[in-house]
C-alpha cells in the first residue's frame, strides 16, 4: 500500500483539502460533524487541551494498489482505523521493540496486533478523527485526519520516526487484509524503476533523489534535445524540470522536483526540489547533461521552448496526469527537433 503521514498546524486547511475534493466522502471516525466547519470546531476544542503543541493536526493517507480487489467502505474504514492505531502504538514503543527497520529487534507482529486491538478498544475513542474516501484517481485511497491530542489527559501523539512507523503498519495490514505486499523504503532502494514514476515513489518508497536520477538517465538514453528531456520527464515520470536564466539571458542552472508524499500546512502536496548539480554533479547539472549524457542544447533553437515549458510546469498541479495536457500544449515542437 501507499502510505503518507504528516503533522501540521492547520485543521481547517487539511480538513478542507480532504473533504472538498470531488467524490470525497466520510466513511469512518468518531466525530459528530460532517462539514468542514463542524469538524474544525471539534478539532479546535481538542487542540486547546495542549496549547503548547506546535502541530496538532495529524494527516495520514493510505491507498490500496489498483491491482487489488476493491474494498467496500466498511472494510476500508476498518483498515484505515487500524492503521492510525498502529502508528500511535508504534510511536510509544521504546528500546529494541521500536526499531521497526530491524526485523531481528522490532516488536513481534503478534504482540503488535494484540496491542493495537487493545488500543482500539480502550484508548482510540479519546482521539478525535475522521476517515474520508477519495475516488478521484485510478485507485481509491483514504485520508485520516486526527487530532494528536488525547481528550482525556491532553498528551500528544509522538511523531518521531512516524514515516517508518507508517510503512511498517502498512506491511502488517497488507498481510492482515490479504493485499498485494510491497517493500518498505529501507528494503527497496535497489529496485528497478517502473514507467509510472510517481506511483513508484508512493508504493516502494525509493528516495526521491534516486527516483529523479534514474528517470533522467532513462529519458536521456536516446540523447534527446533539452526541451524533449524536460517534456518527457514530466509526461512519463511526473518529474518537473525548471531551467533558470541570468538577467542577460544565459542559463544559470536546472532544478528537478518530484512529489514524495510531503504536505504543506493546508494539506496540499509539496515537492522535493534538487538543483541538478546537487542531484548528481557528474551527470545532472545543466552542463553535465550535455557533456556526459549527450543532451542536445542549442540556445537559439531551444530557449523559447524551454521558457514555455517552465511556465507550464510552474503552474500545473503536482498531482495532475499530464500526458494529454502537455501534448496538447506542445503537439509538435517537443518531438520535431532534429539532433546534431
Amino acid at each position: 500500500m501507499i502510505t503518507k503521514v504528516k503533522a501540521n498546524k492547520s485543521f481547517r486547511g487539511t480538513t478542507k483539502y480532504v473533504l472538498e475534493k470531488e467524490k470525497a466522502k466520510i466513511i469512518g471516525g468518531n466525530m459528530y460533524g460532517q462539514s468542514t466547519n463542524e469538524l474544525v470546531e471539534q478539532f479546535t476544542l481538542s487542540a486547546h487541551l495542549n496549547p503548547q503543541l506546535k502541530d496538532p493536526c495529524y494527516h495520514l493517507m493510505l491507498s490500496v494498489p489498483k491491482s487489488d480487489r476493491t474494498l467496500n467502505d466498511d472494510k476500508l474504514a476498518n483498515l484505515s482505523q487500524r492503521h492510525l492505531a498502529s502508528v500511535i502504538v508504534l510511536s510509544r514503543l521504546q528500546g529494541d521493540e521500536s526499531q521497526v527497520k530491524q526485523p531481528d529487534k522490532r516488536i513481534a507482529n503478534t504482540k503488535l496486533k494484540q496491542l493495537v486491538d487493545e488500543f482500539i478498544e480502550t484508548e482510540l475513542p479519546a482521539y478525535d478523527f475522521f476517515i474520508a474516501r477519495h475516488s478521484d484517481k485510478e485507485h481509491d485511497h483514504t485520508h485520516i485526519v486526527a487530532s494528536r491530542v488525547n481528550n482525556l489527559d491532553g498528551k500528544s501523539i509522538r511523531t518521531w520516526n512516524n514515516y517508518a512507523h507508517s510503512e511498517h503498519s502498512a506491511r502488517l495490514l497488507e498481510r492482515e487484509f490479504q493485499l498485494t505486499p510491497v517493500q518498505s523504503s529501507w528494503e527497496s532502494k535497489q529496485k528497478a524503476m517502473t514507467r509510472n514514476q510517481l506511483e513508484r515513489v508512493e508504493r516502494d518508497g525509493l528516495p526521491g533523489e534516486e527516483i529523479m536520477r534514474r528517470a533522467i538517465e532513462q529519458v536521456a538514453a536516446d540523447k534527446p534535445t533539452m526541451p524533449q528531456l524536460i517534456e518527457r520527464l514530466w509526461r512519463e515520470h511526473q518529474v518537473k524540470s525548471i531551467v533558470s536564466y541570468y538577467g542577460h539571458g544565459g542559463v544559470r542552472g536546472i532544478k528537478f522536483g518530484i512529489d514524495i508524499g510531503s504536505f504543506n500546512e493546508d494539506g496540499s502536496p509539496r515537492l522535493l526540489w534538487k538543483q541538478g548539480g546537487n542531484l548528481n554533479k557528474y551527470k545532472c547539472s545543466f552542463t553535465k547533461l550535455q557533456s556526459e549524457l549527450g543532451i542536445n542544447y542549442d540556445p537559439k533553437r531551444d530557449d523559447s521552448e524551454i521558457n514555455h515549458l517552465n511556465n507550464f510546469l510552474e503552474s500545473v498541479d503536482n498531482n495532475q496526469v499530464n500526458q494529454q495536457i502537455i501534448s496538447t500544449i506542445f503537439p509538435k515542437k517537443s518531438s520535431s527537433y532534429s539532433r546534431n
